[in-house]
């Protein structure tokens, strides 16, 4: 591996050249051209964002307030906002390319087509947005989760390498699993780190009582705080306050609310936040549970058993520690805006907020975990505030983490040498009101046909099974590769309780969903930014 990767750095260096010189000088300054600071979450259900969690004394308050009104608040917000494939590595690959998972290659976490493997042995180690845009001009920079698996398995240690793309590089190094404490780093190329004891008692406090939220830009001398999403924005924000001559790309991939590896279950706050929602009951909404699964396929119902007292209370203990790891994030949403105010950024930067995918906490009786076409996991919250985008504004076009790529190489004027799938979000977030019949394919191509995944039934969590799913106008059409069918009327059915795929009032629905996932499978470049024909009503 580490042969062949030398040759890709080489070659990707020699690609460099050529481009700078097509473009002019790389170090050239553009002025006009924005900024772009891409956060993301990890995990995150999409009604976390605006969720408020209940303290000692009793009270709500909200989980992410400077991520709602600084972002939300100060932007545009996209209601229908998917995850190509709600599953890690391939949702982080289209994130990064603007690509379906059937063109980047990344379909799943491990092996030759997932993951840090993946990622290296596919086209994306050269073809993407980050490569784009430093060839374009612009200073790049990564902090956090990059990809699953980056590790150097071979010989059991942290990898050092940088891939292509990235001027700045401050990633977490880890196998098995996520860490909030004791975790490596690689650190421009040099590998640094543990930070933090990785023995750690998950549900005692770590960090000192010194490391509050105003220490992660103002780090007192001796003082340790080692809590990973902390870490992450003290060296964005560092990247942020440099003077540049050019303009900027940062990503920084928070690792909450993703689980940690140490008991118990679920994610691992910050010591200052620890059991600070230890009162907030759990969202229960209408398809919490779900007493009747019998309009889902067989093969769901075969998974999806009724959630007991004890499911509910395990499940209950893993969203409230969630909810107090996404205080330290948006802290850390905080300390980036005001870092971009300070230094005269702010202005001029797009700054898109978002996760990977969602999450359930047990809607249609699935306690935990993603990979499903229902909205908790394919379904993100979504916003972006920047030069021209409308405040306040809601916008229920429907969008998707490839066309993220799209909207941001478009405004910075790069040139991909790749063709990208999906298309700019500029139009929409200018005229939220705006609509368009471009559909979008929800797909997870690796996992399981069918009933091979029967340990799912003992622990409720959501099954990694393989599917197509197509989301236009107000429908939802999934086919299984086990060959069951389920079709949803969004509009009407918003918490996805009643399967209208046998339902005689939409038999010309079915049909239509059925040609136009066709149409959409496998389509490349501009067949996938295609608007599709009007969707029929349904009968009667």
């Amino acid at each position: 591996m580490a042969g062949f990767r030398s040759n890709r750095l080489r070659l990707a260096a020699a690609g460099t050249i050529a481009t700078a010189a097509l473009f002019g000088a790389a170090g050239h300054a553009h002025a006009a051209r924005p900024n772009f600071v891409v956060i993301q979450t990890d995990d995150q259900n999409f009604r976390t964002v605006k969720s408020k969690y209940r303290g000692a004394d009793g009270k709500f308050k909200r989980t992410m307030p400077n991520t709602v009104r600084k972002i939300f608040r100060k932007g545009t917000e996209f209601h229908n906002y998917y995850a190509a494939t709600p599953l890690c590595s391939p949702s982080r690959a289209s994130l990064l390319t603007g690509q379906y998972s059937h063109n980047n290659g990344l379909t799943g976490n491990q092996g030759p087509k997932g993951g840090w493997e993946g990622w290296q042995t596919q086209a994306t180690y050269t073809q993407n947005m980050p490569v784009a845009l430093q060839d374009a001009g612009y200073r790049t920079a990564h902090f956090g989760k990059f990809t699953n698996g980056y590790y150097d398995q071979e010989n059991d240690r942290v990898d050092t390498t940088v891939p292509p793309g990235f001027n700045r590089w401050f990633t977490t190094a880890y196998l098995p699993g996520t860490r909030f404490y004791g975790y490596p780093v690689t650190d421009d190329g040099r590998a640094v780190g543990p930070f933090g004891n990785p023995n750690y008692t998950a549900t005692k406090g770590i960090d000192p009582p010194g490391c509050t939220a105003k220490a992660l830009t103002n780090r007192l001398r001796g003082l340790e705080c080692n809590y990973l999403p902390d870490v992450m924005t003290e060296h964005a924000v560092q990247e942020l306050r440099k003077r540049k001559n050019k303009p900027f790309f940062l990503s920084i991939d928070y690792q909450a609310p993703h689980g940690d590896v140490r008991p118990p279950e679920g994610p691992q706050p910050a010591t200052r936040h620890i059991d600070s929602a230890a009162r907030t009951p759990i969202p229960r909404p209408p398809n919490f549970n779900e007493r009747d699964i019998s309009d889902k396929s067989p093969l769901i119902q075969s998974y999806a058993r009724r959630l007991g007292r004890q499911d509910i209370e395990h499940m209950t203990g893993s969203y409230r520690r969630g909810l107090e790891s996404l205080r330290s994030v948006d802290e850390g949403i905080g300390q980036i805006i005001k870092t971009l105010r300070k230094t005269g950024e702010l202005d001029n930067t797009y700054v898109f907020f978002l996760s990977d995918h969602g999450y359930f906490f047990g809607a249609h009786r699935f306690a935990l975990g993603k990979f499903m076409p229902y909205e908790e996991s394919s379904r993100v919250a979504m916003a972006v505030r920047g030069p021209g985008v409308t405040r306040k504004g809601d916008s229920h076009e429907l969008v998707g983490n490839i066309d993220v790529p799209a909207t941001i190489l478009r405004l910075a004027k790069a040139k991909p040498t790749y063709e990208v799938d999906g298309r700019s979000l500029r139009p929409f977030w200018r005229d939220p009101s705006k609509r368009s019949r471009r559909g979008l394919e929800v797909s997870m191509e690796t996992g399981v046909v069918g009933d091979e995944a029967a340990g799912a039934r003992k622990s409720n969590g959501a099954p990694a099974l393989k599917f197509k799913a197509l989301r236009v106008g107000p429908y939802k059409y999934i086919r299984f590769a086990a060959g069951q069918d389920e079709l949803y009327d969004l509009s009407r059915d918003p918490y996805e309780m009643e399967n209208k795929f046998t339902a005689p009032g939409y038999a010309r629905v079915v049909d239509y969903m059925q040609e136009q996932l066709k149409a959409i499978d496998r389509c490349v470049g501009a067949e996938c930014r295609a608007e599709m024909p009007p969707w029929p009503d349904p009968a009667g």
